[in-house]
């Protein structure tokens, strides 16, 4: 269409060139019509000209069929133009959202890289974090495993101990059995030396000591008092001075020892026999002192070695009623003793003869 406009404006302008006999040619430029009078003067020049003035139109401004084809033809191509612009616009705008979106797939494809990779590093923590719990757990399996051989081998030694202690009180009291039995004989005997002397100085000597004969069988009831104590642990000294305490009993007529504090209270006065032994701890002193009342009547003493040393001391004490009687250890961490479960340390006493005045 725009060739063809384009030839008939060329064959228009050709007719105006050649129009020399016609009064006027109409020419349309810009938006303004001027009328040029064709016939030439006597002085050769055209004999008017006038210029509508834009936004005006004469009817005398005719314009011809090739200058509305010009005009059409400029029009379609301001047409042409406007869409091209548009389309070169849209262009650009579809190369923007074109970069625009590969930008954004890119970053995408990095995060959806990146998280696949972090989700990556989660699971290999995850599975290290388990194989640490389960190293973890086999090392605690380890453990209590370890505990149960030890409970074990305590139970063993606890029944063993136990086994001790049964056939040990089995041995006490057939002991006790037999020194029922002596006493029984001894009573006897005592009655049936008491009758015969009582009737020998009677009927030959005629002879009764003063206050009468003693009651037979007076031999029994003499008041007794005897203990005999065990430590099975080791112990510190300390400041000030402190007691030993015992945990195993081995005998204690009357009652009158008190193993907790190691004290020995009077309940018959006479005289008792004392003794102790203990054992030294390698590398400590040993300073044991038998404390009447709060007055050191002996004392076991032995300086540093390498070696434990067994010692023991003995006393004969004359007690009133309520004397106190206890083994002291002296001050100092520098002081200790030794002992285990079989008896290292003893303390025993007993009532030798009553005396009441």
């Amino acid at each position: 269409m725009l060739a063809v406009r384009f030839v008939v404006l060329l064959g228009s302008v050709s007719l105006l060139g050649l129009a020399g006999a016609q009064n006027r040619v109409d020419v349309l430029a810009g938006q303004q019509c001027t009328q040029v009078c064709n016939a030439p003067t006597h002085g050769g020049a055209c004999s008017y000209t006038f210029v509508v003035p834009k936004g005006e139109r004469d009817s005398s401004c005719q314009s011809s069929p090739a200058v509305q084809s010009l005009a059409e033809i400029r029009r379609d191509v301001k047409k042409t133009s406007d869409k091209t612009n548009r389309l070169r616009h849209q262009f650009s705008r579809y190369r923007d959202d074109r970069e625009l979106w590969g930008e954004r797939m890119r970053r995408e494809l990095v995060n959806t890289t990146a998280r696949m990779e972090v989700g990556s590093l989660e699971r290999d923590v995850k599975m290290r974090n388990l194989e640490i719990q389960v190293i973890n757990q086999s090392l605690e399996l380890e453990r209590m495993r370890g505990k149960n051989r030890e409970l074990q081998e305590i139970v063993v030694a606890t029944e063993i101990e136990l086994s001790g202690l049964r056939a040990l009180r089995q041995t006490v009291e057939h002991l006790n059995a037999a020194v029922s039995s002596a006493r029984t004989q001894l009573n006897e005997m005592s009655q049936l030396i008491t009758g015969n002397l009582q009737e020998m100085l009677t009927g030959q000597l005629n002879l009764r000591p003063p206050g009468g004969f003693p009651v037979p069988g007076a031999f029994s009831a003499q008041p007794q008092s005897a203990f005999s104590a065990a430590r099975q642990t080791k112990m510190y000294g300390s400041i000030p001075p402190q007691r030993i305490g015992f945990d195993k009993m081995f005998v204690n007529e009357g009652g009158d020892f008190h193993a907790g504090n190691g004290t020995f209270v009077t309940r018959v006065p006479g005289v008792y026999f004392f003794t102790f032994t203990v054992q030294s701890y390698d590398g400590k002193f040993t300073n044991i002192a038998l404390v009447q009342n709060g007055r050191e009547q002996v004392t076991l003493y032995t300086e540093t070695a390498e070696r434990n040393i067994m010692q023991s001391q003995s006393i004969m004490l004359r007690l009133a009623t309520n004397d106190n009687v206890w083994l002291q250890l002296d001050g100092g961490t520098h002081h200790a003793i030794l002992s285990f479960h079989d008896n290292r340390i003893t303390f025993s006493g007993y009532l030798v003869y009553a005396k009441f005045s």
